[in-house]
């Protein structure tokens, strides 16, 4: 009998053998692992593609909890101080890992997790986690509510005259895209944007926060708006996006001025499950069917390097996975973040209250 790649790669005692080897032997793994997720049909998409193929391939039972970014940072806070660590994996911003240090595991140079350099393409391995999707939070918006001039700008998006309707923007807990969005309106360059003049941006900000008629919380929410055609333009993720554009709804996106939106894995300082943790960081490298196939339904490229080969020209289009589109995402300086998130946060939520 001739087996298949995808066959060989989710035996199970091919996975004790070679990809647990330097994680943990199969032996040792606990029986579940919890991953925080963002819900809905992205979390519905990483079942299909990774939970369950690892649950099969493991024994090892994925336990998904949906927060919000802003949810998960507090609760992985909360979770050290308290010394009662019931998460095993988190998934934030990949440029952010150095500045979570404090609560992750130390993965060194990866060596506990050899799939990642094998599979991985170049970056895929940080200290502190493992990236697992490149995306961006971008403008997104209806065009038949545009026929003559479609927006390609954040100035466009502010600007309610040229281009009127109902308006979103994120109230995440993370508002870094917000502000940085705010400052591209205003006509701050690129290269400019760090450090962010937060006085300049809570200014626009005020220019556009009567317009605003929804601030969404969720993806699941983003995608509603824009189904029931509540609102004609608004930030969103890209893969809400283009899970959007597959579901048939009128929607069209930029990546002009759009933010980085690079996921990583990274384990819990403390995990109660670190076995069944590194063992899934480690699965997750394999089978580039599965992450070509996560790609074109939600929108994300993954940094499976086979996974990106097996991309076409056409499932390329609308995806961050050329060097043209890479070139367009404005990414957030750590430094930047590091020293200024909690008054920054403070200062956007009595905004917003306000």
């Amino acid at each position: 009998m001739t087996l298949s790649r995808r066959t060989v790669l989710l035996a199970p005692a091919f996975i004790a053998a070679t990809s647990l080897a330097s994680a943990a032997r199969a032996d040792e793994l606990e029986s579940t692992v919890v991953i925080r997720t963002t819900g809905g049909v992205f979390e519905a998409a990483l079942k299909r593609d990774f939970f369950e193929p690892f649950t099969k391939a493991t024994g090892v039972r994925v336990i998904p909890v949906a927060a919000s970014a802003g949810e998960m940072l507090a609760k992985s806070r909360a979770m050290q101080e308290s010394g009662r660590v019931e998460w095993d994996i988190i998934s934030p911003q990949y440029d952010d890992l150095p500045n979570l240090a404090p609560l992750l595991m130390d993965l060194g140079d990866c060596t506990s997790i050899p799939n990642i350099s094998r599979d991985g393409v170049p970056g895929t391995c940080g200290r502190w986690g493992e990236l697992y999707l490149t995306g961006a939070e971008l403008l997104a918006f209806n065009p038949q509510a545009f026929p003559q001039r479609k927006p390609s700008s954040w100035n466009d998006f502010y600007d309610v005259e040229v281009f009127p309707g109902r308006r979103a923007l994120s109230n995440t807990g993370v508002p870094w895209g917000m502000l940085i969005q705010a400052l591209c309106a205003d006509g701050v360059p690129r290269e400019a944007l760090f450090p962010l003049d937060l006085d300049r941006a809570f200014r626009k900000l005020d220019t556009i926060k009567p317009h605003i008629s929804v601030w969404w919380r969720t993806g699941d929410q983003s995608q509603a708006l824009m189904r029931s055609g509540d609102v004609v333009m608004q930030t969103m993720w890209l893969g809400r996006a283009y899970a959007s554009r597959r579901a048939g709804v009128p929607i069209e996106w930029t990546f002009n001025q759009s933010v980085a939106d690079f996921g990583a894995w990274a384990i819990l300082k403390g995990a109660p499950h670190p076995n069944a943790a590194k063992a899934f960081l480690n699965f997750y490298m394999e089978n580039p069917e599965a992450h070509t196939a996560f790609a074109r339904e939600m929108g994300y490229t993954t940094s499976s390097r086979d996974g990106q080969a097996l991309l076409s020209p056409e499932d390329k289009e609308g995806l961050v996975a050329t060097p043209e589109t890479f070139a367009k995402i404005i990414h957030i300086d750590p430094a930047w973040l590091a020293a200024n998130r909690a008054p920054a946060l403070e200062r956007w939520n009595r905004w917003l209250a306000a």
